[in-house]
């Protein structure tokens, strides 16, 4: 069986969609690809850290490699490779499901609304949208976190 792939953006959330994504690859004995992309430059929808600059990308990378390995080490029986990327993140999770030939995506959702919708747009969107591939969306529950 093919690989998941899990795709967060290191929020507070990010260890439920972990964890959710996780339990699916022991319970249908995959492993997982846990994914996590460096968004370049100043946008509207900056991750949680800030902006990213290019002498940054570096260390910034280091950092989410280090982040995502304590993320993997909560879970010893699971097959986890690690892989940080770069780029704009809904374009990039899609990219990286194709090329590593994933059989489902595992993303969770902020949800938000309105304008903050409108304005940052939707990775969980776009890629249910756009993935050959099933995705799991882990919804954002405000009173769990």
């Amino acid at each position: 069986m093919s690989d998941i792939l899990i795709a967060v953006d290191l929020s507070s959330f990010s260890s439920h969609v972990i964890h959710t994504g996780v339990q699916l690859a022991q319970s249908s004995q995959r492993s997982v690809i846990l994914l996590s992309v460096v968004e370049l430059g100043i946008s509207v929808g900056l991750p949680e850290t800030g902006p990213v600059y290019v002498d940054d990308v570096s260390e910034r990378v280091k950092q989410v490699e280090d982040q995502l390995a304590a993320y993997k080490a909560q879970y010893p029986d699971t097959p986890i490779q690690i892989l940080v990327t770069t780029g704009y993140p809904k374009e990039e999770i899609l990219a990286q499901a194709e090329a590593n030939r994933v059989s489902m995506i595992v993303t969770g959702t902020h949800g938000r609304t309105g304008i903050d919708h409108m304005l940052l747009g939707s990775n969980a969107e776009y890629i249910i949208r756009h993935s050959r591939i099933p995705v799991l969306v882990v919804p954002y529950n405000s009173t769990e976190h």
